[in-house]
This record gives structure tokens, C-alpha cells and sequence, in this order.
């Protein structure tokens, strides 16, 4: 008998797992399935995760006055409030990339296939009724994923996006701060070359850096001979 239960249950999973996307377009762009740095060099893409966030606003303003685009990482349960959806709508009028950052951020390494389907899914569903995106690319939270844990979302068809620069933005101390943020991107930058390199920075909109050191993140990126673009544009150019 519980060998039958485990069987129905696996049976289950699997069926489930080719019902979920049905309830919403699928995304029309080839699948990439990692992304870690860009497929030409001389690019950057700045990707926001765990957003929209009281911050929100302010990013989008200076991204706008640098006319740069970039790519945010939503949470599925915080499209459950309007004002959070209205911040989202202006970043896609805006023409920045909306994707998936999960429901809630659960470790996705400890969650079953069924839970990481029911994660990605639920986020998806809400993506596209209240913004009409349909999501091309899924970022695990605090980047926790294997291929053990990505193959359920590959199987879906989406891609995962990872990234190489981390200035770890959400540390908050005494000694690492917004300056500090900043120091490590541009160092980065010192020790590449726009000819050989390109960059995936991970960075938060909720962070006190998106409020006092976007602008100067910009404009060292330009000042080293790089192209702002989007998480698309990012994996789409060229070939390694």
C-alpha cells in the first residue's frame, strides 16, 4: 500500500508539473538555462532582487536619468498589494525587465520538486495577472540551487540567472555600507576589461547603496567602457 501511495504521489508530481504554465503564456525567448555572466563582453546587467521595496521608486528614478535599463527580481506575495503592483507597472512602463525570485524566498535546497514547482508556478500566475509579464528567467533566493533543484524549473522552461558580482549590498555594519558596496564593483571593473569581461551584479532596491550609490555605480560602469543592459540583452548577444 505505501508503495502505491509513493507511486501516486510521483505520478502526481510529474502531471502537476506539466499542468503548471498552462494558466499562463509561456516565454517565447530561447531557454538559456544558466546565466552567470553575459554572452559578449564589454556588458553589465544591474539585476534587483527581493523587490518592489519602499525603495522602489527612487531606483527607477535614477535609472531614468541615466536612460539605462535594467532587470528586477520580484517576490510572488508581495504582488498581493496594490501599491506594490502600481511600483511594478511603472518599472515595465519604464521598460525594465520584470522575472521570478520566488513566492517567499524559501531556501530551495530544501524544498522538495513539488515545492519548487508550487514556488515558481504561484509566482509566475501572479506575475502575470497583475503585471501581464510572462517571466523568462528564475533566480533562486540567496542563490541556493544545484541541478538537482534547477531541473524541475528547466523542465518548465525557464532559465536560472545567477550572477559574478556580488558587492554584497545587503550587509549592514559598522564597517561595509553603501562605500564599500561601491568599492567592490569598482575594483571589479579596475581588474577587468570591457575587450574580454562582463558582469551579472546582484544587487537589492531595498539597500541604503540603491538610494546613495546607484548613481556612482552607474557612472564608474560607463567610465570603465561598459553597455547597461538588460538580463535578455545580457544572454541573447553573441556567443561564448
Amino acid at each position: 500500500m505505501k508503495n502505491t501511495f509513493n507511486l501516486i504521489i510521483i505520478i502526481f508530481t510529474l502531471f502537476s508539473a506539466n499542468l503548471f504554465a498552462d494558466h499562463y503564456p509561456k516565454p517565447t525567448q530561447r531557454m538559456v538555462p544558466l546565466v552567470l555572466d553575459c554572452r559578449s563582453p564589454g556588458m553589465v546587467a544591474l539585476t534587483f532582487d527581493d523587490g518592489p521595496s519602499e525603495n522602489f521608486e527612487t531606483v527607477l528614478g535614477t535609472l531614468k536619468n541615466h536612460d539605462i535599463k535594467a532587470t528586477f527580481f520580484l517576490l510572488g506575495h508581495k504582488l498581493e498589494k496594490q501599491h506594490h503592483i502600481d511600483r511594478a507597472l511603472k518599472a515595465i512602463s519604464d521598460g525594465h525587465q520584470i522575472e521570478n525570485h520566488s513566492w517567499d524566498h524559501e531556501d530551495f535546497l530544501k524544498l522538495s520538486d513539488a515545492e519548487i514547482h508550487t514556488q515558481v508556478d504561484n509566482t509566475n500566475l501572479i506575475l502575470w495577472e497583475t503585471l501581464g509579464v510572462t517571466p523568462r528567467f528564475f533566480r533562486p533566493p540567496h542563490g541556493r540551487i544545484d541541478v538537482p533543484s534547477a531541473m524541475p524549473i528547466w523542465d518548465l522552461g525557464y532559465g536560472v540567472a545567477l550572477w559574478n558580482l556580488d558587492p554584497q549590498d545587503y550587509k549592514s555594519s559598522w564597517s561595509w555600507g553603501p562605500q564599500q558596496v561601491f568599492q567592490e564593483i569598482e575594483d571589479a571593473l579596475d581588474g577587468a576589461s570591457p575587450a574580454e569581461d562582463s558582469f551579472v551584479i546582484l544587487l537589492h532596491d531595498a539597500s541604503p547603496t540603491s538610494i546613495e550609490k546607484l548613481d556612482d555605480i552607474i557612472l564608474t560602469i560607463k567610465s570603465h567602457g561598459y553597455s547597461l543592459v538588460t538580463l535578455d540583452e545580457c544572454a541573447d548577444t553573441g556567443s561564448h
